[in-house]
C-alpha cells in the first residue's frame, strides 16, 4: 500500500495517508468553490484509518454541505490551507485536497460532481463523467 504525504503551504501542519482512493473527484459545489476561491476542487476520498496527521494543529470548521450532512473542513490556521473534509454519515474515509499532496501528479477523475454549481467559464473535460448533484451507484 502506497504512503502519500503532504501538508499546508507553511508546512505547518503535514498528514500521512496510506492506501488506495476510493473515489476521485472534482467538486463544484458552492461550499468548495468558496473555501478554496477556485472553481472547483479536485479531491480523492481516502481510508480515515490510514490518514494520520504527523505535524501540526489544524482548524475545523463544520457546516451543513450541500447534501444536508454536516462536514467538517479541516484547514492549516496559519496559512488557511484547506486539507481535508470529513462527512459525518462517513466517518471510515477523508476527503484529501488533492492538490496538498507533496506529489499530485497521479491524480486521474473519476467524476465532476455538483455541476448544478458549475461555474460557466471552467470548461470541464467531456472524458470526466458529470453528476449535478453527488452520485449513487456505483461505489462512488
Amino acid at each position: 500500500m502506497p504512503t502519500r504525504t503532504g501538508g499546508c503551504l507553511c508546512r505547518a501542519v503535514r498528514y500521512e495517508s496510506t492506501g488506495e482512493p476510493q473515489f476521485a473527484l472534482q467538486c463544484h459545489c458552492r461550499d468548495c468553490q468558496l473555501q478554496s476561491g477556485a472553481p472547483h476542487v479536485a479531491a480523492v476520498r481516502m481510508p480515515s484509518a490510514g490518514f494520520r496527521i504527523v505535524q501540526g494543529s489544524p482548524k475545523r470548521h463544520v457546516a451543513k454541505a450541500d447534501s444536508g450532512n454536516e462536514i467538517t473542513r479541516v484547514f492549516c490556521g496559519d496559512c488557511g490551507t484547506p486539507i481535508y473534509v470529513q462527512v459525518s454519515t462517513r466517518p471510515d474515509i477523508v476527503g484529501v485536497r488533492v492538490c496538498t499532496f507533496d506529489d499530485a501528479s497521479w491524480f486521474r477523475p473519476e467524476a465532476n460532481i455538483f455541476t448544478k454549481s458549475a461555474q460557466p467559464w471552467d470548461h470541464l473535460d467531456p472524458t470526466v463523467p458529470a453528476f449535478t448533484t453527488y452520485p449513487t451507484g456505483k461505489s462512488y
